[in-house]
């Protein structure tokens, strides 16, 4: 693909899936466009985004003529068809891993500590009918979230620096751009799981991290400033 015909990435710069596909292009030298979706305003429900993705989420990729929907699926059609599958391992176990990791972040992980702890903190579609069955899904999420990270702790990285071996891979990106959102509550990950910390810190140091995560850390900034205010 030319340098005059780049990717179209529709994405939301404070998801986590939209991150991590957004970051794959940059490491990887693919160009792109990114086109923000602001879905506070319905624009993911609209017939043009529609066309693209019947399931009203972001992000989404347009390669020339064709469409891939999903952050893992359009992981994988880079790798596959533009990367020789750059950081994803050599081999096929390898890359089985990586893909079997991602998508217990996507699933697992996100659904713990996005859907029933974070985003209940701040986003009211994500309440419950009462405020005191909201405090109950944001306490249940912190039971659940508190043996994921354990996972991590003690199966995954008990003896490799990352999730699947001595290498980074994109299921790190992957799995720390979900973990990021446990920055929103000042969760105390440093203390309880010093393994996850220290590979999150690893993660977080790669190239380009920064650029995708602009919007988050103006946001984490924007919840300090008014904690300080309190």
């Amino acid at each position: 693909m030319s340098k005059q015909d780049p990717f179209k990435l529709y994405l939301v710069r404070i998801s986590p899936c939209c991150r991590s596909v957004w970051l794959y292009l940059l490491q990887n030298d693919l160009p792109v466009e990114l086109i923000d979706v602001d879905i506070f305003e319905g624009e993911h429900k609209n017939s043009k985004f529609m066309a693209m993705n019947p399931h009203q989420e972001v992000p989404v990729l347009v390669d020339g003529k064709t469409i891939i929907y999903e952050g893992i699926a359009i992981l994988r059609y880079l790798a596959q068809k533009y990367t020789n599958f750059a950081g994803w391992g050599s081999t096929l176990e390898q890359r089985s891993e990586v893909l079997s990791v991602m998508h217990w972040g996507s699933t697992t992980l996100h659904r713990v500590l996005g859907y029933r702890h974070v985003y209940p903190h701040f986003v009211e579609k994500y309440h419950l009918k009462s405020h005191e069955d909201t405090e109950k899904l944001v306490e249940q999420g912190a039971h659940e979230l508190t043996k994921q990270l354990e996972v991590l702790e003690s199966h995954y990285l008990k003896k490799n620096p990352f999730l699947c071996g001595k290498e980074l891979t994109v299921a790190d990106t992957y799995v720390a751009t979900v973990l990021c959102q446990a920055e929103w509550v000042n969760l105390e990950i440093p203390s309880l799981w010093p393994r996850v910390f220290a590979w999150f810190t690893k993660v977080k140091s790669q190239p380009k991290w920064y650029i995708v995560h602009e919007q988050h850390d103006m946001f984490l900034h924007k919840l300090a400033k008014c904690h300080d205010e309190l």
